[in-house]
């Protein structure tokens, strides 16, 4: 599985890499580091590139850009519950301790956050920025799926920053775009 990870993306990288593209593309870029195998792998790739993939790829529960949540049994009114979220006033809105993890989530400036942290096993912490932009492309659609690719593609109004960040003893994840 891993070498077909670092292979993928080792396409992906040659594929771009003789493309010009402007000052202006945005660049989706993720790093994982394994620290037991001592892999690291470093993706940086155009947005419009990672957009074109993903909508031509058909798989299981991935057809076109959207990722099937198998939810058929739930009746979920998503449009309504993104909207309350992403007009909701800013405020921490969960918190919860316990001897097993840490978890905070708020919104703060437009933005949401999420955070956990394991006091158990890997010690992973997680942290996570969604702003407020996001939360359209990312109500489940018709079927109860998610459009990745317009997910993603919200990612071109946002700012530079970080959106992932997972740590643990393990492994190290980030996710990124500038």
């Amino acid at each position: 599985m891993k070498r077909t990870l670092i292979a993928l993306v080792a396409i992906l990288a040659l594929a771009a890499a003789p493309a010009a593209y402007a000052q202006e593309t945005r660049w989706v870029n993720v790093n994982v580091s394994e620290t037991s195998s001592g892999t690291n792998v470093e993706v940086h790739l155009p947005l419009d590139l990672v957009l074109t993939v993903l909508r031509n790829v058909d798989v299981e529960n991935f057809h076109g850009g959207q990722v099937d949540l198998e939810l058929d049994d739930a009746d979920i009114n998503w449009p309504e519950i993104m909207k309350a979220v992403k007009d909701a006033p800013d405020g921490k809105f969960v918190t919860v301790t316990s001897n097993e993890a840490n978890v905070n989530v708020r919104k703060e400036g437009g933005t949401l956050y999420v955070d956990v942290e394991e006091k158990s096993e890997d010690m992973a912490k997680v942290h996570v920025t969604m702003p407020m932009a996001m939360m359209d492309a990312l109500t489940p659609g018709e079927g109860n799926t998610i459009d990745v690719a317009a997910l993603l593609s919200s990612f071109d109004t946002l700012p530079d920053g970080e959106l992932v960040r997972v740590t643990s003893n393990d492994a190290n994840v980030r996710v990124w775009i500038e």
